[in-house]
């Protein structure tokens, strides 16, 4: 629980702070860098307050975090906030979470309270990177912070977190009062049904060599779950085209949908063909749409950015993230070197799921929005997206 003098404790250490290092808080009409908000204090930094923070707060290192180009690395400088929140705003749980507000309104999940506090993560409010000043939103005059933490595990995403404004500290006994929990649908409860173990997808398909072993995690999975199967022939043909009406059936099955029967829907998709069912329910749901000439294409080969659009739209109805939430995320923000080439259509959903870490094992500098998706990407994307 949070301390029931915290605006007493709050005020005390300031004065302390002020008397002893000089440390001023920006007034209500003052600018100011980031504002900590935790139950009844709020507390508003310059970036001179944060530099007048007491040294035993002081942080500066290298932080190590991944981006599409790979791993980097970067020294930083700024205040552990950690103390911040314990020492001066009064923070004694541990349970509960921390929202990050940003400049621009680009939504950052809430961090675990257990996470922030933790001195081996060391959330750091960084007032310089790399030996500049931070200038993230193009604007000098703005007082700008930067907020880093350690990796927890190899190869993770989302460490950085830029035009941070605002930090809201939420108890937990808050969290369960004003958050109420989503209606579970059916469609979600499939989606997360455990699946009958099966054997080895390297033992079952003897073409899943080296090169795809990146996939063979999100194969097995979906080989489980009866969503994938292979080809024949003792093979699962990693590196083959996958087309429109294939990538119908796995997301129609993904989503445990029943099928409803064709309704003429497509000049190009008949009764009798096998993907009609699946392609209507795909359609009916709002997961694919087809072509102003009244055509589907069914057996055309999916593009990554055709395929994102659905995967994303997927998301949306398991219950992953909320529409209004996704379409928020832009391709600005996008560390794709090629970032400009997703066509508008498409661009929430990439950017959603380039920011989950979706296609992290496919997509590195470059997305490459009109490149044929093959087999085993298919597998990695759908399974990171409503399965991981």
């Amino acid at each position: 629980m949070f301390k029931k003098r915290l605006r007493l404790t709050a005020f005390l250490l300031v004065t302390m702070l002020i008397l002893s290092n000089g440390l001023v808080f920006a007034e209500a009409e003052r600018d100011y860098a980031v504002k900590i908000v935790a139950g009844d204090v709020e507390l508003k930094f310059t970036l001179e307050d944060l530099k007048n923070i007491p040294e035993e707060a002081q942080i500066d290192e290298e932080y190590i975090y991944n981006s599409k180009g790979g791993q980097k690395s970067v020294q930083v400088k700024g205040v552990s906030l950690a103390y911040v929140l314990k020492e001066l705003a009064g923070v004694e749980s541990d349970s509960g979470e921390v929202n990050f507000k940003t400049a621009d309104d680009y939504p950052v999940d809430p961090q675990p309270l257990e996470d922030v506090l933790n001195e081996d993560l060391k959330y750091v409010l960084a007032y310089e990177v790399g030996g500049e000043a931070i200038d993230e939103d193009g604007i000098p005059e703005n007082e700008e912070i930067i907020i880093y933490r350690k990796l927890k595990e190899e190869g993770e995403f989302n460490t950085v977190f830029k035009l941070v404004v605002e930090i809201t500290v939420v108890e937990a006994a808050e969290s369960r009062e004003t958050i109420e929990a989503p209606e579970e649908e059916e469609v979600v409860e499939e989606v997360e049904e455990e699946v009958e173990e099966k054997a080895p997808v390297k033992e079952v398909f003897a073409d899943l060599t080296e090169e795809f072993d990146f996939a063979v995690e999100a194969i097995q999975d979906l080989y489980n779950r009866g969503i994938m199967e292979g080809v024949g022939n003792n093979k699962f043909d990693p590196a083959g085209e996958f087309t429109r009406a294939q990538f119908c059936k796995v997301m129609v099955e993904s989503l445990g949908y029943e099928l409803v029967e064709y309704k003429g829907s497509f000049t190009d998709v008949k009764a009798g063909d096998w993907f009609a069912d699946y392609v209507q329910t795909a359609f009916d749901n709002g997961l694919f749409t087809g072509y102003t000439d009244g055509s589907f294409r069914p057996n055309q080969p999916i593009t990554r950015q055709e395929m994102a659009a659905v995967a994303g739209r997927a998301a949306v109805i398991a219950g992953k993230v909320d529409q209004a939430k996704m379409d928020k995320f832009v391709m600005e923000k996008s560390d794709f070197l090629d970032k400009d080439a997703v066509a508008d259509w498409a661009e929430h959903e990439v950017a959603w799921l380039e920011a989950q870490g979706v296609f992290k094992e496919i997509a590195l500098e470059y997305f490459e929005p009109e490149k044929v998706i093959n087999r085993a990407e298919a597998a990695v994307v759908v399974y990171n997206t409503l399965f991981k």
